[in-house]
């Protein structure tokens, strides 16, 4: 048994078709000096999120719809009026996609119960056949806990160990591995160490990562999450940047908006 810790990484996101943004702004009717404005901002999912947004409206400047006479030219202040009013389906047009590696399958049952604005691909242990367990045990647990823990998943991993060696798999075909290999992952634990690329817009994450860094959280997903918020906060201020952190006592953090969206 190995002893591991979970990886977060953010892998992907939503970015601009330029071309296509400019095909856009003109076909609208945005002026040059209207168009210059969104030339200079970045190829990012913000982007593409503010371009739907002014699009609703015809807010790209003034005087495009004649309701408007005033417009939030500030991109920061634009999305904390979104924030701030509830206008959360905006931000269901960016996307990020992080690899979650190293977790167990305790974190993913809790992850996959978040459906709405989310892709999930997981490891399969139906195809992949174990080389050796992987296993992260919470901090908050006495080493004397985590001796007693360690112990049973080595019990546990030589079971596995002893049925593996007993099973002439070079002379098997890929259905018949699959089926035992399916079979053999039901003695592992749900702690098992394993891998998934999880994808979600903006809207959903904002909501996600306040659920699951509270204190009331299962410790793993809120670790989890405690690094995605911080990822966020970094990478897209405009859409974070209402976050604050509380340190919880087990050093995870715990991330409350102060301009609440609706969901």
């Amino acid at each position: 048994m190995k002893r591991v810790r979970p990886i977060v990484i953010k892998i992907g996101e939503t970015r601009v078709n330029r071309e296509g943004m400019m095909q856009m702004l003109q076909a609208l009717g945005v002026s040059e000096p209207g168009q210059a404005r969104f030339k200079s901002m970045a190829d990012t999912g913000e982007t593409v999120m503010e371009l739907a947004g002014r699009m609703c409206y015809q807010s790209f400047e003034i005087g495009l719809n004649p309701n408007v006479t005033k417009i939030r030219e500030d991109s920061k202040e634009y999305f904390a009026n979104l924030a701030k009013k509830g206008d959360g389906s905006v931000m269901e047009h960016g996307v990020l996609s992080w690899a979650f590696l190293y977790c167990s399958r305790v974190m993913t049952h809790e992850l996959v119960r978040h459906r709405a604005g989310v892709a999930i691909s997981q490891e399969s242990l139906r195809y992949v056949r174990l080389r050796d367990v992987k296993l992260w045990l919470p901090d908050e647990l006495t080493e004397d806990q985590k001796a007693q823990m360690e112990h049973a998943v080595e019990q546990t991993e030589e079971a596995y160990r002893r049925l593996d060696a007993s099973i002439p798999w070079d002379t098997l075909p890929m259905d018949a591995k699959k089926r035992l290999t399916s079979a053999m992952r039901r003695i592992l634990p749900d702690g098992l160490a394993t891998h998934v690329v999880w994808s979600a817009n903006h809207r959903a994450l904002r909501w996600i990562i306040e659920m699951r860094t509270d204190p009331a959280a299962e410790v793993e997903i809120r670790h989890v999450f405690d690094q995605v918020a911080q990822i966020c906060v970094r990478d897209h201020p405009m859409i974070y940047g209402d976050f604050v952190r509380t340190e919880l006592p087990d050093g995870t953090g715990c991330w409350k908006p102060t301009l609440r969206s609706k969901v």
